[in-house]
């Protein structure tokens, strides 16, 4: 399939695009990352933007500074969300309209980041994670898989039920996801 650019996006050349992704009006994606040392430097990473992407608009998504951004496979970003730099987002999570990402932010699989929420750098949020509203997560936050966040700072208030059930992860996958999530030092 055809991937569908809107005109008045903004596209450096060297990001990597994958098929049937949607890049909405305003998006800037792939140019320097925003950090006093790197700025203006040539890019030696890019942006990733794997299969069936949504971008709906004014999305910004910064090139890496020591790999690349990455957008998984299926995931979709709404309105004025900041993705910085060396960020990984994995498949088929949802970053709502106002949420900005700081560098080096792992993000698992099926996640769900609400409107308006702040993560700080280099937190990682575990797979099949609900993160509420206007929540900030900040530096020293342990934001397991399957849970649900709230707050400022954020904490932890409960299950990510329907998120599990929806992807058929029982009580076991769900240790084995946090087993690997702990043991895994990332960034």
């Amino acid at each position: 399939m055809s991937n569908t650019i809107h005109p008045s996006a903004v596209i450096n050349e060297n990001v990597i695009l994958g098929d049937n992704v949607y890049i909405g009006p305003n998006c800037t994606i792939g140019f320097p990352a925003e950090y006093k040392e790197g700025f203006g430097k040539s890019l030696d990473y890019t942006v990733k933007i794997e299969n069936n992407v949504v971008l709906t608009g004014n999305v910004t998504i910064d090139a890496g500074s020591r790999r690349d951004t990455v957008i998984g496979e299926g995931s979709f970003l709404m309105k004025a969300a900041y993705i910085a730099h060396d960020v990984v987002i994995g498949k088929q999570s949802i970053i709502s309209a106002h949420t900005c990402l700081g560098g080096h932010v792992e993000v698992g699989d099926f996640v769900n980041i609400g409107m308006g929420a702040i993560v700080h750098p280099r937190q990682r949020i575990g797979s099949h994670t609900m993160i509420g509203m206007g929540t900030i997560v900040t530096k020293k936050a342990r934001i397991l898989p399957g849970r649900i966040y709230a707050g400022n700072p954020s904490k932890e208030i409960g299950i990510n039920t329907i998120g599990l059930e929806r992807n058929e992860i029982n009580d076991s996958k769900l240790e084995q996801l946090i087993n690997d999530f702990e043991n895994n030092d990332g960034n």
